[in-house]
């Protein structure tokens, strides 16, 4: 037997485990397993358990599994372990697996694996438990599963599953707890002639079931129902109230507010009306323009802004104005709920006195929800707003030798419409107890303003899994009017009508008044703390000769020294470039905003005015360029061979992300070892997208572009003017790694005037 070993040093499974032909059980679980699951793992003929849950595996499940005569395999976790994380494994689920007809236990929940379940999977007679919640599957629901006459356990949530719910499933005489959400289609009614006798635990939550609650699913069992987030009707059993816990909001039932808040349960008095009720309620002869929530916390002042408090502790409280409300659905986790109680509905920042200065007051506390969180506000003028929510990190927040980064947190719905699809708070910003925001516009039309945030199955499944916000923010977009003069601004608008106007505005336009104002007015999050735009400039002293830091084809890069020790790098962008190159470069801002690696420079924000002024702002890098350190005679830098390895690991792994890890594939273009920078520990990070292009996964090819690339970096491809690939990038570092590891330069001049090319003596050596 191999045990877990909980090593504090990532180690892979690669071996020669045939060697070991009398192992019966491996358990590495909770473990910082990384690599794939080896293939020879199936030649152990004695093997009878193998478990791997909770570490960093990646690849495909081997088919070669299939030779066990196990009666359990554990990829992905297992539901009797207290606390549950993911591997990171991907592709099918190996048809091979259906010839093990004696597996009891099959669970490959929270990895990113696809496709439709294979048929074969109908011999799995033997399974009790099969759980795989948190991936991606497709395709309809089996009615295999009947043929599995032992099964206990059936987690199926978080998958892309489609059309209607098996009455096979309902009927297995065995299966104690059931879990199915996210099912793609319209309209699907309840199972009428569901039997579930054996039933303790029910989540059909977000299924866009239709229809009423049947009778056949009273059972003497069931303890705990979550149907949040359908579109059931009719009236709601009496039954329900035997239950220790139900979550039936966000339907359409038709019993009233008043006698559903009677019942001890939770969630129930929600309903999709309730919301209108409460909107015409308190918005009788009132009209709001703005709206501003401290989530979890106290009321609060914040640069001179009102923050409402929110620390009810409740599923469901109406603001005591009456002017907006939450509602908290879903169950945390039933194999978690004794560790559960209303203090953690609240979380608290514990690690981050840090940011808690000006707008980061707003990060002491989040609101968490188990599965689903909406913000409702009531009586909002009809019009467009920019809506801010501000996001922090703080309960998956231990250090890198806890399995916390595996940890995701996956939203974000307004008015109905999904803006932020597997959005992660702790990879957005960079690490735990950092905070990060998102901004977004939104149209109110009839007075109400949603905000929804719901857990989808995906990513970590912990108990305290859920949907978590620190505070929102809701402005006007437009002139808010009603607003009375003072008798000293009257005055002075009198005095300024005397005045020549054209002599003030020529006035404040040398003075730099007009332009300072609205760059005031930004505002930019940089390592917790907010800066204006202004401050920014400032900070380059108006982008002063002695502050550049680098020159390209695209502008001049000026180092911004902040108080807090904060330092950027601001390029500003040449006015010699053409008006479509700005509008290019304009469009691609907020994509290259998303990019977020540990080897790519992160653009912070962008600005463009009608004035010509165009700006990048990036993180800053200590240690400059890699051609710096590399061929500068005044360069005092040394990198040994460990670092230069690392610096080629780490471009490498920077490429693959921008290659491969996005919605939009992106070919740089531009790889040069001017183009990687090095920050204080020398992490190598690739730099100047300006020439990248944005490329659909559908179109795996780009249109020609023009060859701007430094000519040695170049792939042949340029020259012969053909389509331009992600091979391209890989030429490009491939010269670069023979910078690094000859030290010497890509293209020299020798004495003679000629050009000595390190390709040339590479090829010839």
């Amino acid at each position: 037997m191999i045990r877990s070993v909980s090593s504090t040093e990532e180690f892979n499974l690669q071996g020669n485990w045939e060697d070991l032909p009398v192992l019966k059980y491996i358990d590495f679980s909770w473990n910082k397993l990384t690599g794939s699951i080896p293939d020879n793992l199936g030649k152990l003929p004695s093997l009878k358990q193998l478990d791997l849950n909770h570490n960093y595996l990646t690849g495909s499940i081997p088919s070669s599994l299939s030779n066990l005569s196990s009666r359990r395999v554990a990829l992905g976790f297992q539901f009797i372990i207290r606390y549950l994380s993911q591997n990171n494994l991907s592709g099918n689920l190996p048809p091979e697996l259906g010839s093990l007809s004696r597996l009891q236990y099959l669970s490959v929940g929270s990895n990113r694996l696809i496709g439709e379940l294979p048929k074969e999977y109908a011999n799995l007679t033997s399974l009790v438990t099969f759980t795989i919640g948190g991936n991606s599957f497709t395709g309809r629901i089996p009615n295999f599963f009947a043929k599995w006459t032992s099964l206990s356990y059936l987690e199926l949530a978080g998958n892309d599953f489609e059309g209607d719910l098996p009455l096979e499933i309902f009927n297995l005489s065995n299966v104690r707890q059931l879990s199915i959400s996210d099912l793609r289609n319209s309209s699907v009614s309840f199972p009428n002639r569901a039997n579930i006798t054996q039933m303790e635990y029910l989540d059909l939550s977000f299924n866009n079931l239709i229809g009423g609650l049947p009778d056949t699913i009273k059972s003497k069992n069931l303890h705990m129902m979550f149907l949040a987030r359908n579109m059931l009707s009719g009236p709601i059993p009496s039954w329900i109230s035997s239950l220790d816990k139900a979550d039936l909001s966000y339907n359409n039932f038709t019993n009233s507010s008043s006698n559903i808040t009677k019942t001890k349960l939770d969630g129930l008095k929600i309903n999709v009306r309730t919301i209108l009720d409460l909107k015409d309620k308190h918005c009788q002869g009132k009209e709001y323009n703005n709206l501003f929530i401290n989530c979890g916390g106290e009321k609060i002042r914040v640069e001179g802004i009102d923050y409402d408090g929110d620390n009810a502790r409740s599923n469901f409280n109406v603001d005591h104005d009456g002017k907006w409300a939450y509602a908290c659905s879903g169950g945390f986790l039933d194999y978690f709920s004794e560790y559960v109680n209303r203090s953690d509905y609240i979380r608290e920042t514990t690690n981050g006195s840090s940011i808690f200065e000006n707008e980061g007051m707003l990060y002491k506390t989040a609101r968490l929800c188990p599965v689903s969180l909406s913000y409702h506000g009531f009586c909002m003028r009809k019009g467009n707003y920019t809506v801010k929510l501000h996001f922090i990190e703080n309960t998956f927040a231990m250090d890198d030798d806890d399995y916390s980064k595996l940890k995701e947190r996956i939203f974000v719905y307004i008015q109905g419409e999904r803006r932020l699809k597997d959005f992660n708070i702790k990879y957005e910003a960079n690490g735990p107890n950092r905070i990060v925001t998102k901004v977004q516009p939104v149209e109110i039309k009839d007075n109400i303003l949603e905000i929804h945030l719901f857990w989808a199955g995906k990513g970590s499944q912990s108990y305290l899994n859920g949907p978590l916000i620190s505070a929102i923010a809701v402005t006007p977009n437009f002139k808010v009017d009603g607003e009375k003069l003072s008798p000293r601004q009257i005055a002075g608008i009198a005095v300024g009508a005397v005045l020549t106007p054209l002599l003030v505005l020529t006035f404040m336009w040398q003075m730099g008044w007009l332009e300072s104002k609205e760059l005031q007015k930004i505002h930019i999050e940089v390592q917790g703390k907010s800066v204006t735009l202004q401050q920014i400039i400032d900070a380059t002293r108006n982008f002063s000769s002695k502050k550049e830091i680098g020159k390209g084809r695209y502008g001049i890069v000026y180092k911004a020294e902040l108080p807090d020790e904060i330092k950027l790098a601001v390029k500003k962008i040449s006015p010699d470039i053409n008006q479509q190159e700005k509008n290019e470069l304009k469009s691609e801002i907020f994509s290259l905003k998303s990019l977020r690696h540990e080897n790519v420079v992160q653009l912070l924000d962008g600005y463009c005015d009608k004035k010509g002024l165009y700006l990048l702002i990036y993180e800053y890098m200590d240690n400059g360029s890699l051609h710096q350190a590399l061929f500068d005679p005044n360069s005092r830098t040394i990198l040994d061979w460990k670092v230069r390895y690392d610096i080629c690991l780490g471009i490498a792994k920077g490429l693959k992300y921008l290659h491969e890890e996005k919605r939009f594939d992106i070919v740089h273009g531009n790889i040069k070892a001017a183009n990687i920078l090095l920050d204080k520990s020398y992490t190598a990070k690739l730099s100047d997208f300006g020439l990248a292009r944005l490329c659909r996964e559908e179109d795996p090819f780009m249109s020609i572009i023009k060859a701007r690339a430094a000519r040695v970096y170049m792939a042949p491809e340029y020259a012969r003017g053909e389509v331009i690939t992600v091979k391209a990038d890989v030429y490009s570092f491939g010269v670069v790694l023979l910078e690094i590891v000859s030290g010497k330069i890509s293209a020299d001049h020798t004495r003679n005037g000629e050009i000595d090319f390190l390709l040339d003596r590479v090829s010839e050596a």
